[in-house]
């Protein structure tokens, strides 16, 4: 390709401005102009870029930069390819060996953005749901995450279809509706000819659920239970380039380029290296930061409970070493789960979120899960876990903590294919079963042999009879399930099982022994509930950690940090 038809490509890219509009007329022309005398790519050559993609060292550098190269001057594919394509630029974003090959990256990430906004080649089913700036998402989410995303700066969105529900509208709105109106439920009428019923424009018709299911939200289940029963699903269209995985993230990153991606490094060293404390984000930065992480994942179909219910008091984000950032956040009061704190995280690298997950907090353990975007599978996913458990470890104290089967591949067959046990197993988490465990030091010795070994697929579907720990203390800490066992035995015996009378007697006698008298709210209240029973189940009579439960009360709702001290002090006691 001529030299002088590059530099004008390149002038096209620059021309677009913040929302990758720019003019549209110039870079039609610009781009047909180029087209004419390029080739499409080809995913043999995609497949090259690929086998060099984690490779990050001086005999695959220049072979990338080859290979970019080449890519950058044929024309884009209306094809697969293209989402293959854009996949690994998003990799080489995250995982930059240096400025001249991410700046390349980042340059054809904007020239698939101006290609995609004025392309009418693609087939709308090809690129639902991948990511790529200005390209369309259909999916189920929960009412709260709905909400959100009818107020988002950067998309719209309407109802694609009713799907197969639990409910039709005339179960829901016959509870709902003006008086006057509820009639036209019992006519037998199908969800859309209902609407047209009541005069509610296709345009309108979200808006008009949304309020009406939200005349239940005294009880969150309940609008849940509702939304969800409808089956609906939406259209997400995007506004701009921002709603997109490539230009979702943090910014302006310190980007950290890799001479190596790191496989082996000492864990337990890091685990102990201190963290700094939280960034000290403006209002604005942190609302900024915040947006990419629920974007990223309504990006991916996805949702957890302390994404969609966040609270964003308990927003805090810390900064480490090689492009590592990592944000933790709790969950609104009415949302949040008894007794312990499900905490959740997201991690990202060079800005962009890479991996999520949470974990369940609850004095010196927490259960402990770990999604990572497929996108980076092929990095530093060993160590980024690892991050995610030192910063666990010294913001919340934990030296516990454990993972359920699933993560290693109980009904998970990717799991069992990729062998995940051995991932944990190589980070020092260890199956609880005394039996496994032998079965699993055994089976490590083979493997780490000459010889090449790999686990028979039978003995890595064993592993998931039992959880995994990692221990980083000497200690087995109480769990919540086994405070909520002791609790259910004492409802059993003091109560015959009358759980209305149990709660209501255990709060009477938590309060006659601590002269708690303050007039609570009904957060608080309901933490009074549980930490009532739980001093009676385990007969929990000492002053100081009476005092602590008092505290716990008022501090649950609003500070999951200090609650979190709370346990603590009431552990050491």
């Amino acid at each position: 390709m001529p030299y002088l038809q590059i530099i004008s490509q390149i002038i096209i890219f620059e021309l677009l401005d913040e929302t990758g509009t720019g003019n549209a007329k110039m870079q039609f022309a610009g781009n047909n102009a180029v087209n004419k005398i390029m080739t499409e790519i080809s995913g043999h050559t995609v497949k090259a870029l690929k086998a060099t993609i984690n490779r990050i060292d001086s005999s695959n550098h220049d072979k990338k930069q080859q290979v970019l190269t080449r890519l950058s001057e044929n024309k884009l594919p209306s094809t697969k390819t293209l989402i293959s394509y854009f996949e690994l630029l998003l990799f080489i974003c995250a995982f930059p060996p240096d400025k001249k090959i991410l700046a390349k990256a980042e340059q054809e990430m904007l020239r698939i953005t101006s290609f995609l906004k004025n392309s009418k080649k693609i087939k709308t089913a090809l690129i639902t749901n991948s990511g790529l700036p200005f390209t369309p998402y259909v999916s189920r989410f929960s009412y709260d995450c709905v909400q959100w995303l009818m107020n988002h700066p950067d998309c719209k969105i309407r109802i694609n279809q009713f799907e197969d529900g639990v409910f039709e509208l005339n179960d829901v709105l016959k509870m709902t509706l003006p008086a006057l109106e509820r009639s036209e439920t019992t006519a037998g009428l199908d969800n859309t000819a209902l609407l047209k019923t009541l005069s509610v424009k296709k345009q309108d018709q979200l808006r008009f659920l949304i309020k009406e299911i939200g005349k239940l939200d005294k009880q969150p289940g309940l609008t849940d239970h509702f939304f969800d029963g409808l089956g609906i699903q939406i259209e997400i269209m995007p506004k701009n380039k921002y709603f997109s995985r490539v230009y979702n993230r943090l910014p302006d990153p310190e980007v950290f380029f890799h001479r190596e991606i790191l496989r082996k490094f000492d864990y337990v060293r890091l685990f102990n290296t201190k963290i700094t404390a939280p960034i000290n984000l403006t209002a604005t930065q942190k609302k900024k930061t915040i947006l990419v992480v629920k974007n990223a994942m309504a990006l991916k179909d996805r949702e957890t409970d302390p994404v969609t219910y966040m609270d964003e008091n308990s927003f805090r984000l810390y900064e480490l070493e090689r492009g590592i950032t990592v944000a933790f956040y709790g969950m609104l009061p009415q949302r949040q789960m008894p007794l312990e704190s499900y905490v959740g995280y997201t991690l990202f690298k060079n800005g962009f979120p890479a991996v999520y997950g949470g974990g369940w907090v609850f004095g010196r353990r927490s259960n402990f899960g770990i999604n990572i975007f497929e996108t980076f599978r092929g990095g530093e996913s060993g160590y980024m876990m690892c991050q995610l458990l030192r910063v666990f470890k010294q913001v919340f104290k934990i030296d516990y903590f454990e993972i359920e089967p699933y993560q290693f591949g109980l009904d998970n067959p990717e799991g069992i294919e990729s062998g995940a046990f051995w991932f944990y197993y190589r980070y020092g988490f260890r199956p609880l079963n005394k039996k496994l465990l032998k079965i699993a030091n055994d089976e490590f010795v083979k493997i780490s042999g000459p010889k090449h070994y790999h686990s028979p697929k039978k003995t890595l579907v064993k592993f998931t009879e039992s959880n995994m720990v990692l221990n980083l203390g000497k200690k087995n800490h109480v769990g919540v399930y086994g405070i909520s066992n002791k609790v259910i035995h004492m409802i059993r015996v003091q109560y015959h099982g009358d759980r209305v009378k149990a709660e209501a007697g255990c709060v009477i006698k938590f309060t006659e022994k601590t002269g708690l008298n303050a007039s609570l709210n009904e957060h608080e209240a309901q933490v009074l509930k549980e930490v009532a029973m739980w001093a009676e189940a385990l007969k929990i009579n000492e002053r100081k950690k009476l005092d602590l439960f008092v505290q716990m009360v008022k501090t649950k709702p609003a500070d999951l940090y200090r609650y979190q001290q709370l346990l603590l002090q009431f552990f050491n006691e």
